[in-house]
């Protein structure tokens, strides 16, 4: 019997193996599931049995005698037995060729491992080399992205603070040269409002809130100065400020500041007409220069420490109100020390006027009449723009009250500045009122003899021009006469010097 024979049939005994270890197995299981029936056991093992007889089946032919066993694993020891007998000479053989083979193999791995030794320690420190530039760049390269980031963001911040400024500032010159051309412009701080519409909306846009009383010019300044010197009912005032829903003390103040056009600091709270004779005072506050230049009691030392004081309480409640950076603060806070300013301006006009007119040996009731008279032309002046202006309050509408009395402010602080160009002396109001003074202090026949003196003086002065014009020419005659006379004298003393010689 071949070897191959012996394999196969070993090969198919052990699949039967296999098919009966499984059953077994199955019948095991089976059998302890049901160990509450004993019969369908028996009964269910003897089908299992036949089963196993079924696929056992008989020993094969080629078998013979020799390996007839009384069961099935003496057979398989049988032949088993045989096998490794057989197989036995080829193991061995099996054996020396796999040890020759593994040791050709182990030296083979043993050179080429130590030809590739130094070609693997390269590549390892080439990957090592190639990994960390890697790294390396890519760190390069994040970091070279993140500052053009960088760059690109602050270049564009930079470009769009550039393109601002050159806007804000094109912006200003465009107010500007509006500004100059028209003059129903708002010119104060560059605003450059054409129209109430367009302050409204500066307004609401920059002011936090509807209390209007912060900004100042004039007219407010002095109200204010004036509840500061008289006193307030404080409970009867908020009472009244609660009833109309204000939101300020401030707006109280603002709003009858409208009720008067002179301040009521010169000229009381009183609005009945009265006549001005000649002589008297237009302050009806203050009757006489001794009233206003009495030391530390008079009313312009009483003024100036009223500036003082609300000059300082003014600016805390400007800080409070809004914020200290924005277009709003700047704004009101250059409106009240421009007020300021002004008054003291004005103050110092009233006080310079009165000693020229002294020194122009006016009296001192006469000196203090005409200039009363110019300071409250300057005062009507700049209060024109709040003339009619508290008609159109709407109580119900702050806003609406905010923005009117805010426009009346900024045209009024316009004409304050106009003024103070021009030094309050030299505006056209003065003029103009210095000329009514002389028209109403004299009478045509010294105009009519001023106006001839001025001919006969003009006359005198044309005359006088045409002698002297004529005497200029006599004196150039005379000058070309004296040249040649000079000319003739010294060359009459060359040849007396030439005889004397000889």
């Amino acid at each position: 019997m071949s070897v191959e024979k012996n394999r196969s049939y070993i090969s198919e005994l052990d699949d039967r193996t296999k098919v009966l270890k499984a059953s077994l197995e199955g019948c095991v299981a089976q059998i302890e599931e049901d160990q509450s029936t004993t019969l369908s056991y028996f009964e269910s093992n003897d089908l299992k049995l036949n089963k196993i007889r079924v696929e056992v089946g008989s020993k094969p032919k080629e078998l013979d005698s020799k390996f007839d066993a009384p069961n099935v694993w003496l057979t398989l020891g049988s032949v088993a037995e045989e096998v490794v007998k057989v197989s036995d000479s080829y193991s061995s053989e099996l054996s020396n060729f796999r040890n020759d083979l593994n040791l050709t193999i182990a030296n083979t791995d043993t050179k080429i491992h130590h030809e590739i030794a130094p070609l693997s320690q390269k590549l390892q420190q080439l990957e090592t080399f190639a990994i960390s530039s890697t790294r390396k760049l890519q760190a390069n390269i994040v970091e070279v992205l993140n500052q053009q980031s960088v760059q690109a963001q602050e270049k564009q911040h930079q470009d769009e603070s550039v393109l601002l400024k050159r806007l804000e500032a094109l912006e200003r010159e465009m107010r500007i040269v509006r500004s100059a051309n028209d003059s129903s412009v708002i010119k104060y701080a560059n605003l450059g409002f054409r129209s109430q519409k367009e302050c409204d909306a500066w307004i609401e846009t920059n002011q936090p809130s509807d209390d209007y009383g912060l900004i100042i010019d004039f007219n407010g300044l002095m109200e204010h100065v004036w509840t500061q010197i008289v006193g307030q009912k404080i409970l009867t005032n908020l009472e009244k400020v609660y009833k109309m829903k204000l939101s300020s003390n401030n707006q109280a103040v603002t709003l009858t500041s409208f009720e008067t056009r002179i301040p009521k600091f010169f000229c009381g709270e009183s609005r009945a007409m009265g006549v001005v004779k000649e002589g008297d005072s237009y302050f009806k506050m203050i009757k006489t220069w001794e009233d206003w230049n009495t030391p530390h009691d008079g009313f312009r030392d009483q003024l100036k420490r009223e500036l003082s004081v609300f000059d300082l309480g003014h600016n805390e409640t400007i800080s409070a109100e809004c914020e200290p950076l924005s277009i709003f603060h700047s704004l009101v806070s250059k409106t009240l020390s421009d007020s300021i300013t002004w008054a003291n301006k004005l103050i110092k006009f009233v006080d310079d006027t009165y000693r020229e007119y002294s020194r122009a040996r006016y009296g001192s009731r006469k000196a203090w009449h005409v200039t009363t008279k110019l300071a409250v032309a300057l005062m009507e002046y700049v209060s024109k723009p709040r003339t009619v202006v508290y008609n159109s309050f709407r109580v119900s509408n702050h806003w609406a009250v905010s923005k009117t009395v805010a426009y009346a402010y900024l045209r009024s602080l316009d004409l304050m500045v106009e003024i103070e160009k021009l030094e309050f002396r030299n505006s056209p109001i003065i003029t103009a009122e210095l000329s009514k003074f002389l028209a109403l202090n004299s009478n045509f026949e010294s105009v009519e003899n001023l106006q001839k003196e001025v001919k006969s003086m003009n006359e005198s002065i044309s005359k006088a021009v045409k002698e002297a014009n004529s005497a200029v020419k006599s004196a150039g005659t005379i000058g070309n006469t004296v040249d040649k006379i000079q000319k003739e004298a010294s060359a009459l003393s060359k040849r007396v010097k030439t005889l004397e010689q000889n």
